[in-house]
């Protein structure tokens, strides 16, 4: 008890400024220099975060006024194919399409068609045509229209749809098609089809043939968010800082 009591009563500094005595305790000092330490970390992280979203937000903007190039000409990372433009010659699958549900555009509720084209022997990959409306109900699934033969296809590569909350099994009927998914899994859509898909999906470019209504969102990686967090963390950094000074500090009469 006598070492606790020495350790609160030792002071780590002792600094006098005209009337003012700065003399903080050693307890008090490790906890603040730990909370200052956690949260500039967490701002520089943010700002860390915002810089990462404005650099891939400029490379995406870039990638997007690229010249098309072929699937074989793309580098290996994902990250780095993404929205790229691609062109090259393909076959709809015209009898396999599949119809993600629970999408709306202009106010209105439906799917976004996603058909398999394939490239060649080896290489298929699944191509997002745009939105259609749904029909009449849920039951009444709306006329999919693909083109026959093959076709110039241009588009930009994207990853699969997030999967957003999913309140049913994803395939739930396939003895008709067009198939209703809940999301894109492009391994199970690999079962189902019995084809092996390129690991990213393509959207196809308006009024291409087959095209549906364009409905690719502007991808806002926002890091204003980001850098508005930073701030926060680093003003109360400076008002933690500035609570241990005057705690800390005693005026002599």
């Amino acid at each position: 008890m006598n070492i606790i009591k020495d350790v609160r009563q030792y002071r780590l500094v002792s600094v006098r400024i005209f009337s003012y005595h700065f003399n903080p305790g050693v307890f008090s000092s490790l906890i603040t220099a730990s909370f200052l330490y956690i949260m500039m970390s967490l701002g520089l992280w943010q700002l860390d975060r915002a810089e990462f979203k404005d650099t891939l937000q400029q490379n995406i903007t870039e990638r997007k006024n690229l010249s098309p190039v072929s699937l074989n000409e793309l580098p290996q990372s994902k990250q780095k194919r993404r929205y790229r433009p691609v062109n090259f010659i393909a076959e709809y699958d015209h009898e396999h399409s599949l119809l993600l549900d629970n999408k709306t555009f202009n106010g209105r509720v439906g799917y976004h068609v996603f058909t398999p084209v394939t490239i060649n022997q080896t290489k298929t990959i699944l191509v997002n045509r745009g939105f259609i409306s749904q029909g009449k109900t849920r039951q009444h699934l709306p006329e999919i229209k693909t083109p026959i033969g093959k076709i110039e296809i241009s588009g930009l590569l994207d990853l699969t749809p997030s999967h957003a909350l999913v309140l049913a099994d994803n395939v739930q009927e396939t003895a008709q098609w067009p198939v209703v998914l809940q999301y894109i899994d492009l391994s199970e859509i690999n079962q189902l089809l019995g084809v092996e898909l390129y690991d990213m999906v393509l959207w196809l470019n308006q009024n291409e043939s087959g095209s549906f209504e364009y409905d690719l969102h502007a991808l806002n990686l926002n890091s204003a968010k980001n850098k508005g967090y930073a701030f926060q963390w680093f003003a109360m950094s400076l008002a933690l800082f500035v609570i241990y000074i005057v705690v800390n500090t005693k005026q002599k009469l």
